[in-house]
């Protein structure tokens, strides 16, 4: 019964906060608000998808709360797809991921030049021991074409 009514009386305050806002809700629309950049500065890789996208683990700064997961895209850059349109693409998307992994999995990273992007993510530019710039790596080493956020231009060599 506790439970019950501790549960009901945050219901309760949750609506009478709505309706109270009520003014101001009435006028937000996805064009007029603003994404959600969480103050994310470094963290522990925890999972790597493919050559340019992963998972960060970190607490949001100055709180005892708790670890949260953020997925990361590299900033500035474009690695085949894992689940791309030829064989030759998928082979070369299993390699630019495994050499993304072989130097942040589960290691600390830093994030600078933090902004959203068109799906959501994170997107950073990702520095190892705050100088190695990983984002420069990938495409130095050719796992990883610069791809500025606009149309994607499919490499010749992916095909």
């Amino acid at each position: 019964m506790g439970y019950y009514l501790c549960c009901c009386t945050n219901v309760n305050n949750i609506i009478k906060y709505i309706y109270n806002e009520m003014e101001y809700l009435d006028k937000v629309t996805y064009e007029n608000t603003t994404p959600f950049i969480p103050p994310i500065t470094a963290g522990k890789v925890v999972k790597v998808y493919d050559g340019d996208t992963f998972t960060l683990a970190a607490k949001l700064p100055n709180t005892s709360g708790p670890v949260y997961r953020f997925t990361v895209r590299l900033n500035g850059i474009d690695t085949p797809e894992i689940k791309g349109k030829t064989a030759t693409e998928k082979e070369l998307a299993k390699r630019a991921r495994d050499a993304l992994s072989a130097i942040i999995m589960n290691k600390i990273v830093v994030l600078k030049n933090v902004s959203t992007e068109k799906y959501g993510r994170l997107l950073a530019d990702v520095y190892v021991d705050e100088t190695f710039c990983v984002n420069e790596y990938m495409i130095t080493n050719k796992f990883a074409v610069k791809y500025d956020g606009g149309t994607k231009e499919r490499p010749d060599e992916w095909n």
